[in-house]
Order: structure tokens, then C-alpha cells, then sequence
């Protein structure tokens, strides 16, 4: 990951490929960030003979190197004891705390316009700059409060860019990304066993389903599904589940499945792996791999005991700055919306019932260019949804159509119900 250098900075500086005001002797440094949380700094610097000590104060600006290249950090508190100092900095990114937002409304518009218009709303301007790669159409408000709450959020539906889109925030010194995912399946595989040292692993059942009992639109029942696991613990664990998309039983049959496929019958698995432990035992080169994850990255986790996999995600974890390796880091379940906001009854029901990633990503591609009622889907080719676009396509009960001259023109048949293709 490159050079170890520790270098403190100006308070006005900008740039941090000089060495500012010099270079820090620290004899701890840590770096700590959890996906959509905290991200911050931890150092402690001797007296040293040469004053290098001198240079530490408040607001000034610590640059070091991180699993994300080289970051900066605002000291935002100092503490001298007789022995060293100690001081904690946040990312720059929380620069961004004492700007101010008093209104800001938009109608419908795609993320990436809403974080232009949220930008220049801000109270005076900065340097950073706001890109996205996620999807879909909504309208967005962020009144008397600062830019970080505008974007991440106190966890509440629909009160920051992050729980109205979705998505993982990638924080680049002033270069701030919200995307689909910040990092990338790579393919890992972990095998564990209880009891192992350097490994924390937690097991919760609490939220497990093996006997669904489905209801679909205007309050369908559907037939009772039970898991294939259903058997591995001491009793079924029911419950009602609701999607008023299904207006079958067949349809709320597959969706069941669909739920057992993506794992509402297996524990949430949280592993802490403490990398100081880990190397001093034999096991250590089964889990070597995890030294080259970084945030946001998945892997997939498999006890062999209970006989299931799944994937986990790298949710947190601490860097050493100084050895420029981690110190721990801790997977856990996919926790954050990944949802587009389509409708706030779907996104209830895809968070309540834990949608996997794969699903919440298909979920976040969904604008009002498309459209899914009991009258089938419409695919919209212009326009800004099926009311006003003069090309769409139509799947229902008729087969694949096609218009050209809006949802009420002349429908061409493209292929029917018997999957013939029309000449």
C-alpha cells in the first residue's frame, strides 16, 4: 500500500503530496472505518528531541497512508500527558460537518443531480466533489442541517441521500463516491470453527425463518412453505411474510423460495478477526487471504458444522499506519439499504425480509421508466415514465408488445403468450 510516512499539514491545505510541515515520529498511529460510519485517526507522539511534537495543533491536517491510498485527517483534539501526547483526527471528509444546509428541495431527479443541487445549496463553498454511479428518479429534501447528515443519515427511512438511494460511501481526502458497493467479491473463501484464536465469531438466529406463512395483494394466503433446513433447529421458526406484488399463490410461492435461496433460514454470521492473535497460531495461513480485503469487499464464509455458506461483507476495520497492515477487521451481514427508492412499501418489505445484494441491486436499477403492476411490466425507451413516453414496451397477458406511439396507441404483438415470434 506504499509509503509509511506520517506528515502533518496546514489547516487551509488542500493537497497533501508535499511534505507540509514535516514528518511525525508517532509511536502509535491507527486508522478506524466502518462502511456508512466513522472514519478516524488515533496517534500518540513523544516528545522528541528534534520538536517534531511542535507541529501537532489543533485543525492542522494529518496525512497517512491508508488501505485507500493516502488519506487526511483534522485534528479535532489533543491530549498531553507527561509521557506523549494523544490525538484523535476524522477524516476531511467530516470537514464537511460545519457546513450548514438550510433548504433544499428537489423534484424528481437522478442522484447524481440531486448531489449537485444539495452541493449548491451548501452554506459557502468547498472543495470537495460528489459523484454517483446509482440509479433511478426521486424527488429529495435535506432543511437545517449539515451535509454529512444530508448524506448518511441518523438511520431513519428516507432522511439522507444514502437511505433514500442506498448504496456504501467511498471517502477519497475530498473526492466523496456514494456507489453501488464500494468493494468487490473476490472470490475468497473462509472456513471456520468455533473456539479459534484471533477469531470472534458471532451466531445469531434471532431473525431466522424456516416455516413462511405468505400473504400476497389484498390479503392472499398462499400455501404454507417450509425451508429444507427447517430440521436443523429444535423447532420451526414461523412467519408471516407480505408482498403485495404477488397476486397468485403460485407467485408467492416462488417469491418464498426466492427467501430461502437468499438465506432468511441461516444465522447472521459477525467475524472479528484480530490479526496480532491470528499469526500466532498454526490456523493463520487459512485466513492469510484476508489481509488483502479491503472495505466493503465480500467473502464468503462456511461452516462446515452446520453445513451452509454465505456471504459476508468487510464492514469495519483497523489499519495500522505505521506497519501498514491491519490490525483487525470485522465482516458481518450485508445491514445497509442497497434499495432505490421505488415505493416505501417495497422498500420496507426488501429490508424487512433481508433481500439479498443481488436482489437490492436490481431493485436500485428501477426508475419510473419502469413499471410493474397487475397489468404487467412496461419498459419505457424515452420519456421520463409510461405516461409521457411515446416508445415503450409492454410484457402482460398478451405477450411482449411494443408501441410507438405511447402507452395509448397502437400495441404491435412481438411475441405471444406461446412464446411465437410475430412475422
Amino acid at each position: 500500500w506504499g509509503d509509511a510516512m506520517i506528515t502533518i499539514h496546514e489547516k487551509t491545505a488542500q493537497t497533501f503530496d508535499t511534505f507540509g510541515l514535516g514528518a511525525l515520529v508517532p509511536s502509535h498511529c491507527v486508522v478506524e472505518e466502518e462502511l456508512n460510519g466513522a472514519y478516524e485517526l488515533e496517534l500518540k507522539h513523544p516528545y522528541d528531541d528534534g520538536g517534531k511534537w511542535k507541529r501537532i495543533g489543533i485543525g492542522n491536517i494529518i496525512c497517512t497512508q491508508t488501505p485507500n491510498g493516502k488519506q487526511a485527517f483534522r485534528i479535532y483534539k489533543i491530549q498531553p500527558t507527561l509521557d506523549n501526547i494523544t490525538v484523535n483526527a476524522r477524516h476531511i471528509f467530516y470537514d464537511l460537518l460545519d457546513n450548514y444546509i438550510d433548504s433544499f428541495t428537489t423534484g424528481n431527479g437522478t442522484p447524481q443531480q440531486i448531489l449537485n443541487g444539495m452541493k449548491a445549496a451548501f452554506n459557502y463553498t468547498t472543495p470537495f466533489t460528489f459523484q454517483t454511479n446509482l440509479t433511478g428518479i426521486s424527488s429529495f429534501s435535506a432543511s437545517s442541517c449539515n451535509p454529512v447528515l444530508a448524506l448518511l443519515g441518523n438511520g431513519e427511512e428516507n432522511d439522507s441521500i444514502i437511505s433514500k438511494f442506498g448504496g456504501e460511501i467511498k471517502r477519497d481526502n475530498f473526492n466523496i463516491a456514494i456507489k453501488n458497493s464500494v468493494g468487490m467479491d473476490r472470490g475468497f473463501y473462509i472456513r471456520y470453527s468455533k473456539n479459534l484464536k484471533g477469531l470472534t465469531i458471532d451466531e445469531d438466529v434471532s431473525n431466522v425463518i424456516t416455516r413462511v406463512f405468505p400473504i400476497g395483494k389484498d390479503g392472499l394466503k398462499g400455501t404454507t412453505v417450509d425451508s429444507s433446513r427447517i430440521n436443523e433447529y429444535p423447532f420451526p421458526k414461523v412467519a408471516k411474510v407480505e408482498n403485495t406484488e404477488c397476486t397468485t399463490k403460485a407467485a408467492l410461492n416462488a417469491y418464498v423460495q426466492q427467501l430461502f435461496k437468499d438465506g432468511i433460514d441461516l444465522p447472521t454470521v459477525n467475524i472479528q478477526v484480530d490479526f496480532q492473535m491470528l499469526t500466532k497460531t498454526e490456523e493463520y495461513k487459512n485466513y492469510s487471504v484476508l489481509e488483502t480485503v479491503c472495505l466493503g469487499d465480500v467473502v464468503t464464509v462456511v461452516n462446515s458444522k452446520m453445513n451452509f455458506q454465505k456471504k459476508a461483507k468487510v464492514i469495519s476495520y483497523i489499519w495500522d499506519c505505521l506497519l501498514e497492515k491491519y490490525e483487525k477487521i470485522e465482516l458481518g451481514d450485508f445491514t445497509s439499504s442497497i434499495l432505490n427508492a421505488i415505493s416505501s412499501s417495497e422498500r420496507t418489505l426488501a429490508v424487512a425480509q433481508g433481500a439479498s445484494t443481488e436482489v437490492k441491486q436490481i431493485y436500485n436499477l428501477i426508475s419510473q421508466k419502469v413499471d410493474i403492476s397487475d397489468n404487467g411490466l412496461y419498459i419505457c425507451i424515452d420519456g421520463t415514465n409510461k405516461a409521457d413516453a411515446t416508445k415503450l414496451f409492454h410484457f402482460g397477458n398478451s405477450g411482449l408488445q411494443y408501441s410507438s406511439n405511447g402507452i395509448n396507441g397502437a400495441w404491435k404483438t412481438l411475441i405471444d403468450v406461446n412464446g411465437t415470434i410475430s412475422q
